[in-house]
């Protein structure tokens, strides 16, 4: 039985497009920048969302900034492919 992909991109895709790929899937809008991806590994992604960020704050480290995993991928690849499949949160 065949794992069926959440997104296909590029082997050696660059995490912009990566991500341009996981947000439509996603059917997300990043209209207020909140929402950010994170390489976990070469094969692994998690995207994420900071909540509320005080406007005054905003020049801290994102570290002291509150954020929810909306969703987390593994990539494998397959030729010149790489298929995304989305993990059980």
């Amino acid at each position: 039985m065949e794992i069926q992909a959440a997104f296909v991109t590029g082997a050696f895709d660059s995490t912009q497009e990566i991500w341009k790929k996981a947000i439509e899937y996603l059917g997300i809008q990043n209209t207020d920048g909140r929402t950010h991806i994170k390489r976990m590994g070469t094969n692994q992604i998690q995207i994420f969302q900071y909540e509320e960020v005080d406007k005054k704050s905003i020049f801290e480290s994102s570290a002291n900034h509150k954020a929810k995993v909306i969703a987390s991928f593994t990539g494998r690849e397959m030729g010149n492919k790489k298929k995304w499949v989305r993990l059980k949160s």
